[in-house]
């Protein structure tokens, strides 16, 4: 549910921050081929429309994004701690905003240093945003390919026993049975994990291997960092 909820919260943030974007493209349409458009009564009307929503209400979408904002990062790190590029954009946004609330306050013109700095800051999210968002498959996956071999090595051969995908069935977390999942073909006890609630979190199931649902996610294997390893994994 957490996990849905968050991912929910993020899809809104990029669609209300998509929306404080659209403010500078509608007046850039709309200065440099206004006059064409409104030529006829459809294109008029279009364009009355578009600077309604986007560049009247653009003030509006900037603080739905710093709610949004707030909401996501609350939920994410309750379940998940502190992801770096989620931090960073974060930080992006928020500067923005405030640079946003000051200049409504003060009544700044729109131009000078601020305003190019309000610009350039926008720039500078969706580059946030995007790595953010191919952080899981590019960063975490580049990591597990540097650690998952020492990992693997340094904590398997400490523990000789072999689980098959049966044997690690029956570790399920359910009717007094210990939690055990498999990762990167190393077994780990998440019996004692408060995330684990009788062999379930956020959709997955103890007894399992979840070497492909972890790759994909935000934080990647460092959720195994601190977990006991009880033996190897044979797919």
């Amino acid at each position: 549910m957490y996990k849905e909820l968050g991912e929910l919260f993020g899809l809104l943030l990029i669609v209300a921050f998509g929306c404080t974007l659209l403010n500078y493209g509608v007046k850039f349409v709309n200065k440099e081929w206004g006059k064409k458009i409104s030529a006829n009564e459809f294109g008029k009307k279009t364009m009355k429309l578009l600077m309604t929503v986007f560049v009247r209400n653009h003030k509006f979408f900037g603080l739905l994004t710093a709610l949004l904002l707030i909401a996501h990062f609350t939920v994410q790190f309750s379940q998940f701690g502190i992801n770096l590029t989620g931090l960073l954009a974060a930080a992006l946004i928020i500067l923005q905003v405030t640079l946003g609330i000051y200049a409504t306050r003060t009544h700044r013109p729109r131009k000078g240093v601020w305003f190019l700095t309000h610009r350039s800051i926008a720039v500078f999210i969706v580059l946030g945003i995007a790595l953010h968002l191919l952080a899981p498959y590019v960063l975490n996956n580049a990591l597990i390919k540097n650690t998952a071999t020492t990992v693997q090595a340094s904590q398997t051969t400490s523990n000789s026993t072999s689980f098959t995908k049966d044997d690690l069935a029956k570790y399920n977390g359910k009717n007094g049975n210990a939690a055990y999942v498999a990762y990167k073909n190393v077994v780990y006890d998440v019996s004692n994990n408060r995330q684990w609630v009788n062999g379930q979190h956020n959709g997955h199931s103890a007894g399992t291997d979840l070497t492909q649902a972890i790759s994909a996610s935000p934080h990647g294997d460092t959720v195994f960092k601190n977990l006991p390893v009880v033996g190897e994994y044979i797919n």
